[in-house]
């Protein structure tokens, strides 16, 4: 993966002053163009461009462009121009460069990706497209972030998770290419799913949506696996389109590795309780390659995604390789903290069966000890630091399992229902939710994804206390975006339950039953698909949900 950064620009920019291209002139100002004159641009993008295009990562002074470039295409000598402007028609041209030929390679699947930082102005829209072998790309829209600290009225971010290809089609993406209200999407993770034919949440209903693994696996077993999977989703015009629309801000789930993983730190290994190299015999559950995968797993997510991460290529250990934990600040109103709560957890604290290990853990309550760690020492620290010091309007986090208490009861018991959540690092949540309080963060606002469910709900220090007039007890709000198609929540876990326990699964997962144990929770509903968007104003933030149908494929359906 070629992330170009600034010097590079300069200095290929310095390059570009010395050869003969021709200086075209608009309103008044030169630009000098990288396009020979004369040459016929072609339009045959999805051949040269078959992933199309993207952006993400915005700053006050740039974003992360990205393309790819399809290996039929490839042209060992051919470099890669880069046009931004003010206007669609790309007759008011701010910024053009290249990619050198020798950038572009088999090592990074011909992907690139190009931080512009310093090279645009602040809060501004624009758009972009590349140009390869005389053929343009579609074009896209980015839009930089507003000066750090400056007033800003309103934001509107689209919020996306869980968009299993196999499990549906892509229309709540086309809602939000459409949408030029939004200013940024944020995705919290599941961009791809590692699986191809799992059994235990893909039934596989729609054939044209099957995809055949290059291992012929039904879960992704390497480098080349992973990347053909993010090939495959992003050759779907619905989410090409949202990416050419706006600039997006990611992080990472389980699915963008293995099912429910975590960091074995008595191995020092990738844990992955359901993938085949832990469960299958013949892999003898060997920890080299277990941590292989997650570097496998992790080079692909930051090949294929327009974000500015911190990646050190050399690194042979996971947790040195990749660390995408990070703040965008977005003017005076904004600071969000996008967290990895994947890469440096604890293994489930009871066990890693399914029913009575990671869901309901009946008779343990190890959930609760103080040495489970959801995010490591070292970003714990970033972020306490980071929310106590934060001038900021509202202090967001973008966080990808559910933060509350989310419980069934159990005669006088209340037994959590997911330990891959928060409920299963129950004292590093208390000791987040005590710095919140303690250093008097306010408006703090938590953008979850990850359990399929549209929910929203009070974020508190105790959830145990009932108390509607304890008001220091709640610290914030917590809203929860549904997956795009990922199998809904129930009919997730009946496959993974005891037959007699089904029915009262069904009837502990109602919006009744789920808020009469949870009072902190407002809002339940996990049997539709879609998305949701989130406005910040000044004075108040608005969570509005969209429910989608995944089974139309077709962009004539109308939200809900």
């Amino acid at each position: 993966m070629k992330n170009i950064n600034r010097r590079s620009f300069i200095s290929y920019l310095a390059a570009a002053m010395v050869t003969p291209y021709v200086v075209t002139y608009s309103s008044g100002r030169a630009n000098a163009s990288l396009v020979p004159p004369g040459a016929p641009l072609l339009l045959d993008s999805e051949r040269v461009f078959p992933q199309s295009i993207a952006s993400g990562d915005p700053t006050p002074s740039g974003v992360i462009l990205w393309t790819r470039i399809a290996p039929s295409a490839y042209i060992a000598t051919e470099n890669l121009i880069v046009q931004v402007a003010s206007d669609a028609q790309f007759t008011q041209l701010v910024f053009e460069s290249f990619v050198p030929a020798a950038e572009i390679s088999e090592a990074s699947d011909y992907t690139v990706k190009l931080d512009l930082d310093t090279h645009l102005q602040a809060y501004k829209r624009y758009y972009y497209r590349f140009i390869y072998a005389n053929t343009v790309s579609r074009t896209g829209r980015c839009r930089t972030a507003p000066p750090y600290g400056a007033d800003v009225n309103g934001l509107k971010l689209a919020l996306l998770t869980c968009q299993d290809y196999t499990n549906g089609y892509y229309g709540a993406l086309d809602y939000v290419a459409k949408d030029d209200t939004i200013d940024y999407v944020l995705h919290l993770g599941d961009f791809i799913y590692e699986s191809a034919g799992d059994p235990r949440f893909q039934s596989l209903p729609f054939a044209d949506r099957m995809i055949q693994l290059p291992s012929d696996g039904i879960v992704a077993m390497d480098l080349t696996d992973y990347r053909h999977l993010y090939r495959t989703y992003r050759s779907d015009p619905n989410l090409q389109r949202a990416l050419e629309s706006h600039t997006f801000i990611m992080t990472r789930d389980d699915h963008e590795t293995a099912n429910d993983a975590y960091w074995d730190y008595q191995r020092d290994t990738l844990g992955a309780p359901d993938h085949p190299y832990t469960v299958d015999a013949q892999y003898g559950n060997d920890p080299l390659k277990l941590s292989q995968l997650m570097l496998d797993s992790q080079q692909a997510w930051a090949e294929y995604v327009p974000i500015r991460v911190q990646v050190n290529e050399g690194a042979t250990h996971p947790h040195q390789f990749l660390k995408h934990y990070r703040r965008v600040q977005l003017g005076n109103l904004i600071d969000l903290f996008m967290l990895d709560t994947r890469t440096y957890r604890s293994a489930h604290a009871c066990g890693e069966k399914d029913f009575f290990g990671r869901y309901f853990p009946l008779g343990c309550s190890a959930w609760k000890d103080d040495d489970q760690t959801l995010m490591g020492g070292e970003q714990r620290d970033w972020l306490f630091n980071g929310l106590s010091q934060s001038k900021a309007r509202w202090k967001v986090l973008g966080n990808q399992t559910y933060m509350g208490s989310l419980g069934l009861q159990v005669g006088k018991n209340k037994i959590p229902f997911n330990v891959d959540a928060w409920d299963g690092f129950d004292y590093e949540r208390i000791e987040m939710a005590k710095q919140v309080r303690e250093h008097r963060v306010e408006n703090f606002v938590v953008l979850t994804g990850d359990l399929h469910t549209f929910m929203a709900s009070h974020v508190k220090v105790d959830y145990l206390n009932r108390s509607i007039f304890n008001y220091d007890n709640f610290i914030g709000v917590e809203f929860m975006t549904p997956s795009v198609t990922s199998a809904g929540l129930f009919d997730m876990l009946k496959l993974q339950t005891p037959k007699g326990a089904v029915q009262w699964l069904a009837q502990g997962l109602t919006n009744a039953a789920v808020r009469l144990t949870n009072p902190h929770v407002r809002y339940f509903n996990t049997v539709q698909n879609g998305y949701s968007t989130i406005e910040f104003r000044d004075n108040y933030c608005e969570w509005k949900a969209w429910a989608i149908n995944k089974n139309i494929n077709s962009n004539t359906q109308k939200a809900t």
